[in-house]
């Protein structure tokens, strides 16, 4: 009786899957070979939960943009934005894992702006955010490789335009692939870039944060020195 069971159950689903087939729709988060008509491979949609998810993430980082974008007016103000664009790099920093090879690794993240010319420090808007990484292979007796990273997404809205661009240069060859993050088959990795570039966008805003806080610091500081050795000038009398 419960081999007649689990053929029956197989059967079932055996049928199921020809019929999503037939209609050409996704079969489960499971299914990594199914393919389009046009021969593309088919993405795998999200379920519930991610779908939630990313559509948080989405909103998360429309906060960010905009939190971000209103800090532009201070950079500017401060005359730190130069043709349009405004970035932080890294220190080259080396990395040696427990059986890895040595490399040196750094990285920034550049602002693109459009608009300008306002009074005031104002006119600048944020455009487009992109986080770029280089990593360069330094063991010795080991054929030198170079590889660049860059996720990048505009402010059109959410993480619609996330785009990740990795760069692969070689003695011997130099070689460029790009994903689009709707394009990215398996949902999770899909999350996991946007969370990535969600992340780096709270860093951002910390940094500039930091920027505005130290800023106010040093005229705290100076204003309070200054004060001090005013106060404690002593007793005036004709030279």
């Amino acid at each position: 009786m419960r081999i007649s069971f689990v053929l029956i159950l197989s059967f079932l689903l055996t049928v199921g899957l020809f019929a999503a087939d037939e209609k050409n729709e996704p079969v489960s988060q499971a299914d990594s070979q199914k393919l389009n008509q046009d021969g593309s491979i088919a993405l795998i949609p999200y379920n519930a939960k991610q779908q939630q998810k990313i559509e948080r993430i989405g909103k998360e980082v429309d906060d960010y943009h905009a939190m971000i974008n209103e800090k532009v007016k201070f950079l500017s103000f401060e005359k730190k934005i130069k043709d349009s664009r405004y970035g932080q790099v890294t220190n080259a920093r080396e990395i040696h894992l427990p059986f890895e090879p040595r490399y040196v690794m750094h990285s920034r993240f550049v602002m693109k702006l459009k608009g300008g010319g306002g009074a005031e420090g104002g006119g600048f808007s944020l455009d487009e955010l992109s986080f770029w990484s280089r990593k360069s292979l330094t063991e010795k007796g080991k054929d030198p490789v170079t590889t660049y990273r860059e996720l990048k997404n505009n402010t059109s809205g959410g993480v619609k335009g996330l785009t990740l661009s990795v760069r692969t240069v070689t003695n011997a060859d130099d070689n460029t692939l790009s994903f689009e993050l709707e394009k990215i088959q398996s949902p999770w990795e899909r999350l996991r870039l946007a969370t990535a570039y969600r992340d780096r966008l709270r860093e951002v805003a910390r940094t500039i944060d930091r920027y505005i806080q130290a800023k106010g610091g040093l005229e705290t500081r100076m204003v309070s020195e200054s004060v001090m050795e005013i106060s404690v000038s002593g007793d005036f009398q004709e030279p």
